[in-house]
């Protein structure tokens, strides 16, 4: 299974970080944990990095590198 963190920007609260996870979750079928103190999320499974972004951006986040 491949493994991969996502530093983001614009997380404010941890309904942001359950907005993400969820979404992630249900679109991509991968597993995500969202830390909003970090400003990161790790997601665990096969997914696209486009799509991954994409699914991010769309939620009014910003994906600003990888860890």
């Amino acid at each position: 299974m491949i493994k991969k963190i996502y530093k983001l920007s614009g997380l404010h609260c941890t309904s942001c970080s359950m907005l993400i996870e969820g979404e992630l979750e249900d679109q991509l079928g991968v597993r995500a944990a969202c830390n909003w103190a970090k400003q990161v999320v790790e997601i665990e499974g096969e997914a696209d990095h486009q799509m991954i972004v994409k699914v991010i951006e769309e939620q009014g986040y910003k994906v600003v590198g990888e860890a």
